[in-house]
This record gives structure tokens, sequence and C-alpha cells, in this order.
């Protein structure tokens, strides 16, 4: 009985190992080293922080960006994943030969474009064809997403990214052979609870360029694996700073009764329940943080910060 056992254990362990092992086509050999994927992994870790920070920034809602996996396939298998309708952004990086290809997901393109018309972020349930209106934001949006691309290629390799065309159709987007070996850079977003995919088509003939230009050193490849986190820091720190925030100065409330309103005219007075040596309440985003004393600088009303409050002040 033991024997068998241990018989029945070797055979589920070599299955759980063979269900690891992963397909090798002979036929189409891989072209991506190991190293030049793990510096794709690192660029574009860098890139999902990036794009986070910045979605939460201009949608005004939390939103969640990570890199599940940067993998080698062929575009024959990308492209018959894709199902319509789509967004598809077609994008060239100047000096390759080549374009690249971002695909994102009906949910999370419904949900980001509810949200840039002032809607909560819920992605359409009904499968529909975009709006010239929403392609154009689209565009503006896939465009800012550029910038942090370059931003997190710049450690490695200066990059100048550019949006050629959205397309809401695959059969428009056969950007490569199907032969084609490609890198896929898988991302997850969340916003709210709207959750979808964005994949990332890098044509191998499109980055060839950089990795010859550039020895891959085992220092360079140490620096992304351990600056990951510190730059995501960075760039989250960045973000904060540049955000923008209300500062509302206002002064003492004043209760006035509802006929005396009802009948106020052009060049009457009111009296208001504040003193004028008093110093006004300064809100920040409607949390009271500081007080200040009004005057005028340069021709225009002004407040200066007389104190600053504390938390059990406020």
């Amino acid at each position: 009985m033991q024997l068998k056992k241990s018989r029945k254990s070797d055979r589920s362990s070599i299955a759980e190992s063979y269900e690891k092992i992963r397909l090798y086509n002979f036929r189409i050999p891989n072209r991506f080293t190991k190293d030049q994927l793990r510096v794709l992994r690192g660029i574009y870790d860098n890139f999902s922080a990036g794009l986070a920070s910045h979605l939460s920034v201009i949608l005004r809602k939390f939103c969640q960006v990570e890199l599940i996996s940067v993998e080698e396939h062929t575009f024959s298998e990308f492209y018959n994943a894709i199902l319509d309708p789509v967004l598809l952004a077609i994008i060239n990086i100047s000096g390759t030969q080549g374009t690249t290809l971002m695909e994102i997901s009906p949910s999370i393109g419904y949900g980001i474009i509810d949200r840039l018309l002032g809607g909560p972020g819920k992605s359409s349930s009904q499968s529909r064809s975009y709006t010239e209106i929403e392609v154009a934001l689209i565009e503006k949006l896939v465009g800012q997403f550029l910038e942090i691309m370059a931003d997190s290629w710049a450690r490695f390799h200066t990059i100048e990214p550019r949006l050629e065309r959205i397309e809401i159709r695959s059969q428009f987007a056969q950007i490569a052979p199907p032969n084609e070996t490609i890198a896929i850079a898988t991302f997850s977003l969340k916003m709210g609870e709207v959750e979808g995919m964005i994949n990332y088509c890098i044509p191998h003939v499109v980055v060839e360029p950089f990795f010859k230009d550039i020895k891959l050193k085992n220092e360079f490849i140490k620096k992304t694996e351990v600056k990951v986190e510190d730059s995501k820091a960075d760039i989250i720190l960045n973000k904060i700073n540049k955000s923008q925030m209300d500062l509302i100065a206002q002064f003492n409330d004043t209760s006035i009764p509802a006929g005396e309103i009802i009948n106020i005219k052009v060049g009457d007075v009111l009296v208001l329940d504040h003193k004028v040596n008093e110093p006004v309440n300064l809100f920040m985003n409607n949390t009271l943080k500081f007080r200040g004393i009004i005057g005028t600088k340069k021709g225009k009303l002004s407040v200066k910060i007389s104190e600053k409050l504390k938390e059990n002040e406020e």
C-alpha cells in the first residue's frame, strides 16, 4: 500500500510540474530574452504606478492600476482574442519601424468616458459603438498616457511615443504580420466598482533597436528592480504636489430673517456678525485649516495667514 501511495504522489507532483511548463513552438522561436522581458517589466511597472496616480487626479476617483504580466506571444494570438466593439490606440514610436497597439477593454472605456462627462464612472451594460465625442475624449486621454510612458522609459532610453489614431474595429488594427513576435504588457485597472484590462502590444521590431544600442548590464537590471517602489513614491508625491485644492476665505455666519432677504434691494447695507479686526476663517476643501487678516496686495483683495490651526482646534 505504501508503494502505491508513493507512486500516486509522484504522479500528482509530475502533473503539477507539467501544468507549470509552457509549450514552446520551435517553428517560431523566442526573440525576447529574459533580460529584455525583465527590463520591460520594470519600465511598465513604473508606468502602471504613474497611470494610477494620473487617473486618480483627472477623474477625481481612486484608481488602481497593476501590471499583471509581460509575456511573449505572436501577433495572431493577440489579434484573434480581440472582440468588437473595442478601443484600440495605434501608437507610433519615432525612430523605430512598426507601430504598437494599446487595447482598452469596453468596461474601462465606458467607465472612464462616463466619469469624464460628469457621471459616477459606471460602465455601460450595452455593447455599443463609441461616438465621435467619446473617441475624441479617449484620444486626449491616451495622449496623456503616452507622456507617462515616455517618463517611464527615460531611465533606459529616450522615446517619443505619438498617437496615430483610435480604432473601434479590430479589422483596421492589423499592425504586424500574424507570426510577428510581440510582447504583451497586461494591466489590471480598477476604478471603484468598475474593473477591466489594458493590453499593450509591443512588436519585437519596435524595441529591438533600443536593446541593440544599449548593452544590458546587471547593474541596470538591479536598479530597475530596487527602485520600482522608490519611483512609485516619487510619482505619487509629484502628483500630490501638483494637485489643485480649493482655499476659501469666509466671514462668520450671519442670521437674517427671510423677510428681509426677500426685500433686499441694490444699495442696501447688510450688517455682518463679524468684527472689523476679527480674522477670517480659511477652509481647505471644506475643512477649517487657517485664520487670516483681510487686506490688499497689488490692487487686489487678499488674505494674510495669521494662524495655523491644530487638529484639535479645527
